[in-house]
């Protein structure tokens, strides 16, 4: 069935309830959409989107990364369909993704998949107000880098150190290299300072968010 197609069957079905049962189904929908990303985030749940239950999900999109004002981007393709595992990732569920260290990528997040999430730092976003962590390097790299961030620190290595937050644990680790740099409005008025350093958000064996800094 056609995406129209089913938008006016589920607009017939509200026309043959009540109005005021359809105001609050309508009003039910609204809500979901609205918390289930943040309610995934928060609690590292899995709550599926309102279009994957309709049959209107889609697999991760491939993207083509924008230029950065700092001439800092590289040719990346961060979200291959052709490759969703990057020949890193085992798949060990619907839209979940584990890498040899444990750490698990499922949906959430405002991007409805962790591996979108962290797409996004690798490249700058120069417009955006404060700063933004961004990688040198492509999809595989930057998982690689966290898997080797999140073995180091589980160990307690030099250069690491774990706080508890709100139920999850953040990570920070330090390499030996430079791993990336500083964008966004800030780090664009600071010349885009090199990075060495990790900051890595874990719930779990689930990872909510990894940048530089």
């Amino acid at each position: 069935m056609t995406t129209r197609a089913r938008n006016d069957s589920a607009v017939n079905a509200l026309r043959m309830i009540p109005t005021k049962w359809a105001v609050i189904v309508l009003g039910v929908v609204i809500a979901y959409v609205l918390l289930q990303p943040r309610l995934n985030q928060w609690f590292g749940w899995s709550l599926p989107s309102v279009a994957s239950m309709v049959g209107d999900d889609k697999p991760l999109a491939k993207t083509t990364p924008k230029k950065s004002q700092a001439n800092r981007s590289t040719t990346k393709d961060p979200l291959d369909d052709s490759d969703p595992l990057y020949g890193f990732l085992t798949e060990i569920g619907r839209s979940r993704y584990e890498s040899p260290a444990g750490l698990v990528y499922g949906p959430g997040s405002e991007e409805g998949h962790r591996l979108k999430h962290i797409a996004k730092h690798l490249e700058d976003q120069p417009n955006r107000p404060g700063s933004h962590g961004v990688f040198s390097g492509d999809m595989k790299a930057f998982l690689i880098a966290i898997d080797d961030a999140y073995t180091r620190a589980k160990k307690g290595a030099k250069g690491t150190t774990k706080k508890d937050d709100d139920g999850s644990v953040v990570y920070e680790v330090t390499f030996e290299k430079t791993i990336g740099f500083i964008g966004g409005e800030a780090g664009e008025k600071n010349k885009n300072p090199a990075a060495k350093k990790m900051r890595l958000v874990v719930r779990g064996s689930n990872v909510i968010t990894a940048f530089p800094f």
